[in-house]
């Protein structure tokens, strides 16, 4: 008996499985696979702040005030200061090259990125516009989330687990035999995807609508997971 069960265990295994510790006795390895999509409930817009003045002082201050101006908007459509996370600002001077000129200073450039947490996604193409209107030069992207993203992260590896249990109980019954208990598990944590839609640049009113409706829709995120299982053989 012990010649069928031996070939039994090499076929069943796939090589990311050859680190699992095995028994001596009649066993096979199975490796389980799940995948689950899911519609994002929520979305971070990142936008960049910027201004170009001859004084650095006062390009700081154009931006404080771009950005102090979105602040306002966005109180006005219900979003939390809490939701928005600012980076530092950072002014730099700014050169124009020529070929076989010395660089030109042409003034200084205060720079800060904003990322807005939206948690009503029917108001997405609203807080690009709101974005764009408030005088902020890019909203650089979009990352759709979740805002239970362990819940989401759990199912998929339980389904990832029931997968193993599946094949290695469909492969024993298929052999003849029957399947004993786990013997080692090995498991290896997987990330979901994240989904980016294509960045918006300034541009004229009527652009920016068509681009919000096309470019902005709702996707779906995927999350997977795989486990891989070795169990004992009755």
């Amino acid at each position: 008996m012990r010649k069928h069960l031996l070939p039994l265990s090499f076929l069943a295994m796939s090589l990311p499985a050859l680190s699992l510790e095995v028994p001596t006795a009649p066993h096979i390895i199975v490796n389980g696979m799940a995948e689950y999509k899911s519609e994002p409930d929520m979305a971070t817009l990142s936008v960049s702040v910027s201004a170009l003045q001859k004084e650095g002082l006062k390009a700081k201050q154009q931006v404080d005030s771009k950005v102090a101006a979105f602040f306002s908007k966005l109180e006005a459509m219900g979003i939390e200061r809490s939701d928005v996370e600012a980076g530092n600002l950072v002014v730099s001077p700014e050169y124009q090259y020529e070929a076989n000129k010395r660089p030109q200073l042409i003034g200084h450039r205060a720079q800060r990125q904003l990322a807005i947490k939206l948690y009503q996604m029917d108001k997405l193409s609203e807080l690009i516009d709101t974005a764009l209107a408030a005088g902020l030069e890019s909203v650089s992207q979009v990352v759709y989330g979740l805002k239970n993203a362990q819940d989401a992260k759990d199912k998929v590896r339980l389904e990832a687990v029931n997968d193993a249990k599946h094949k290695a109980e469909m492969l024993a019954q298929s052999f003849g035999m029957k399947l004993g208990k786990v013997y080692s598990v090995e498991y290896r944590s997987a990330m979901p995807m994240p989904v980016y839609a294509r960045s918006l640049k300034m541009m004229a009113p009527a652009a920016q609508n068509e681009s919000a409706d096309t470019g902005y829709q709702q996707q779906s995120i995927t999350f997977t997971d795989s486990v891989d299982a070795a169990f004992t053989l009755e």
